[in-house]
């Protein structure tokens, strides 16, 4: 669900908004800069929720993907055995992961779906 008419946050990659927003009716659909920069936001404000769902479903499949390969790396699948440096980096990827992957599907206008 898309966080709308919420200042701090960037409605489309859920990083911190700069103050830069796009609207469309009562909804305000505030932006990161680098939403504002490229246009994100102006094309998921017209996309309906449910078109929004698919891109954002893709982009969390395709955060933990990266994520799962990292544990992969490591060898290790038990979230408690990591060390605190591991868990940093695993938590670092999964949001990082996110916001660039859902920029990337709505760059493209189209949802990579793609399985661990």
């Amino acid at each position: 669900m898309r966080p709308f008419n919420d200042p701090e946050q960037c409605f489309v990659c859920r990083r911190r908004a700069c103050g830069l927003g796009v609207g469309q009716g009562r909804r305000i659909g505030w932006t990161c800069q680098i939403c504002a920069d490229e246009g994100l936001g102006k094309k998921a404000i017209k996309m309906s929720d449910f078109d929004f769902d698919v891109y954002e479903q893709a982009a969390l499949v395709l955060a933990g993907n990266a994520a799962g390969a990292y544990l992969d790396r490591l060898g290790r699948t038990d979230l408690a055995a990591l060390h605190p440096g591991e868990w940093q980096e695993f938590c670092r990827l999964l949001v990082t992961g996110f916001g660039h992957a859902i920029q990337d599907q709505i760059r493209m206008s189209r949802p990579a779906m793609g399985g661990r």
